[in-house]
């Protein structure tokens, strides 16, 4: 008896003990409470069913998702949201998708999947049990990031080009809910204890935090551009392209996949090396900066990178359940890097992967494989996890699932999207050390919204959508007349080695995806009032002299072969940079002919709303801003701002 009662008190003692253990656990700085059961903790372009068999993707260059079974690794079906595939247009030989689904969540029932149709600017919900699109609800324009509440009853969705976050009833997919925040609104994520929704900013400045329940914001957190360390090759720079964050489990963490833009550094020092960086930025969940993890150049003495590898382009990030390591998909280098998430350095680099640009990850609930989406290749990569050497490992699991019936894309315009956001030297001469690719600075084949040192002068990186055709010369200076010159932009700020003849089959490749694949953005929503008053004071003012025709340009007029040598069309708006460390300057174009300091090609306005800043300096800073400084503009507030609006709906 005496024995039963002593064996009982020390049982109690030691669950008491334990219970007393976890409780100091939990009361350190870096523990947070239990995670709320949900389905996903940040939003993905893949999701996975809670018993690991199903796998969902979304396919924007085909407007459809498939289901892959991960059991058989084979494709179920693809589910086509829109009334038809994509197809080339009979007329212009233009390629647009009329969806292109970006983010997927599956509910915690698994019983719907929801998805983001970027183009659309609607969220679908489709039945999982029989394939079939349910309902669809308009829910701002260009919406990416997705994301479901823990309880699965609510919906958020950040609508990129809308600079806002609306919540979206599940079951209904009513909208109960919206909230304006700083532009480019991208990933979403939940804080570590579930009460806090947070947003990425593509462009920057950092991460919005938002309360779910009264749709307010709490803060924006500036994510700290890196300071130059002396040698231009040290990962330093403006904070651009912030993909995608996710909280560290078990801990206050939140971890923020970006890159470094070393606008600093001019030319002709400006090479690969120097302009752009990968970069884990981490934060405590009160938005406290810690510090920016990154790669360094490898051979300058006694500088140690986190990462050890040249990497470039992190658009995902993945947890161990542990939160011992972090997995970190890079889209332009091509692979996956496993980062000691404690130690904060990198364990391990899979590469290649399989396939061709890859844009999102996930683990299996398992935790013993990961699947990446190869958005270029349209595929899945299969990635085992490894933990019998004490360090985690990744190696590739079998061949890659293809995911589509058929690609509707054509083949050069898919070869060209590959190209146009690889930095994988080893499959193509497009840079050096898979460091840097055209997606690095035309993020989403549109702008990095920062000003680059060149030769010629400051110049405002420009916007590749909508293609070059119609759009007249290229450069701000007129110096180029085709996509296919961009190999001037290859070997001299990528560092590739392009000869245009034996690579002119890439070249055109490159030049098709860019004209006919790259779509102009969706234009954010605008007051239809505003835009008429905006449309009659353009032409007034004169705007449309030199912002004319459906390009809104007057580039190469009087010279429809763009001949180099022939009639140029400039004009000097008073924006010229004539003072300063880095003035513009007279210099020659492509074939030697010259070009003057101050004389400027005019831009297409075509969506000049996702292109700020302005001007060929990136010195205007808003559209109405931009709008001031052309001669002959109005000077009211109100003129300014139907001009402004009327543009931002091109």
């Amino acid at each position: 008896m005496n024995q039963r009662f002593f064996g009982r008190l020390l049982l109690i003692l030691a669950l008491c003990a334990g219970l007393l253990a976890d409780c100091q656990q939990e009361s350190t700085p870096e523990a947070t409470s239990a995670e709320p059961a949900i389905s996903a903790r940040h939003s993905s372009s893949l999701a996975v069913s809670a018993d690991g068999r199903q796998l969902f993707v979304a396919n924007p260059e085909a407007d459809s998702i498939s289901e892959i079974d991960t059991t058989e690794r084979a494709l179920v079906r693809e589910i086509l949201l829109a009334p038809t595939a994509p197809a080339l247009d009979a007329t212009l030989g233009a390629y647009t998708p009329s969806v292109m689904p970006r983010a997927v969540a599956l509910s915690p029932d698994g019983h719907t999947l929801y998805v983001t149709g970027e183009r659309s600017s609607s969220l679908y919900a489709i039945d999982v049990a029989s394939g079939t699109l349910e309902k669809s609800v308009n829910v701002g324009s260009e919406p990416i990031g997705l994301i479901l509440s823990a309880d699965g009853a609510s919906l958020f969705i950040a609508c990129s080009q809308d600079s806002s976050v609306v919540r979206v009833d599940a079951a209904s997919l009513t909208l109960t809910g919206a909230v304006t925040v700083p532009r480019e609104p991208w990933a979403l994520g939940w804080s570590g204890d579930g009460s806090t929704l947070l947003v990425t900013h593509l462009l920057g400045p950092g991460v919005t935090a938002l309360d779910p329940n009264s749709m307010s914001v709490n803060a924006t957190w500036t994510i700290p551009d890196s300071a130059a360390r002396g040698d231009a090759r040290l990962a330093h720079g403006q904070v651009r392209g912030i993909y995608d964050l996710a909280s560290r489990p078990g801990t206050n963490e939140l971890w923020i996949a970006h890159t470094l833009l070393g606008t600093d550094t001019a030319q002709p020092a400006l090479n690969f090396e120097s302009t752009a960086f990968p970069a884990i930025s981490v934060l405590q969940s009160d938005g406290t900066y810690q510090r920016t993890l990154s790669t360094d150049a490898q051979d300058v003495p006694g500088v140690d990178g986190s990462f050890a590898d040249v990497v470039s382009g992190p658009h995902a990030l993945a947890f161990t359940s542990e939160g011992d390591y972090a997995l970190v998909l890079d889209a332009n280098s091509e692979d996956v890097m496993v980062l000691d998430a404690t130690r904060r350095i990198e364990s391990t680099l899979a590469r290649p992967l399989p396939g061709k640009f890859p844009d999102g990850i996930v683990l299996s609930p398992d935790g013993n494989f990961t699947y990446v989406d190869e958005r270029g290749s349209a595929d899945i990569a299969v990635l085992k996890l490894d933990r019998s050497s004490g360090a985690l490992t990744l190696t590739l699991d079998g061949a890659a699932i293809p995911r589509l019936t058929a690609d509707p894309m054509p083949a050069p315009m898919r070869l060209g999207l590959e190209l146009f956001n690889s930095a994988n030297s080893s499959a193509y001469p497009i840079t050096t050390d898979h460091w840097i690719a055209c997606a690095t600075c035309h993020m989403e084949g549109r702008s990095d919204a920062v000003t680059w040192l060149f030769t010629q002068g400051p110049r405002d990186t420009p916007s590749n959508a909508g293609g070059m055709l119609g759009t007249g010369f290229l450069f701000r200076t007129a110096d180029r007349r085709k996509v296919q010159d961009y190999f001037h932009t290859i070997n001299t700020e990528q560092g590739g080695r392009f000869d245009p003849t034996a690579e002119a089959t890439l070249l055109d490749a490159l030049s098709a995806y860019v004209n006919y694949a790259l779509p102009l953005p969706i234009p954010p929503t605008t007051d239809p009032a505003l835009v008429a008053r905006g449309s009659e004071l353009f032409d007034q003012s004169g705007c449309a002299s030199c912002h004319a025709g459906p390009r809104f340009t007057d580039s190469g007029q009087g010279n429809p072969s763009l001949d180099l040598s022939g009639t140029i069309t400039l004009h000097d708006v008073g924006t010229c940079v004539q003072s300063g460390a880095f003035p513009d300057v007279a210099h020659q174009d492509v074939l030697g002919n010259p070009r003057d300091a101050c004389q400027f090609d005019t831009p297409s306005l075509n969506g000049a709303a996702s292109t700020a800043p302005y001007l060929h300096d990136g010195s205007a800073t808003t559209l109405s801003d931009a709008i001031a400084k052309m001669p002959g503009a109005p000077t009211s507030a109100d003129a300014l701002s139907a001009l402004a609006e009327y543009v931002r709906s091109l």
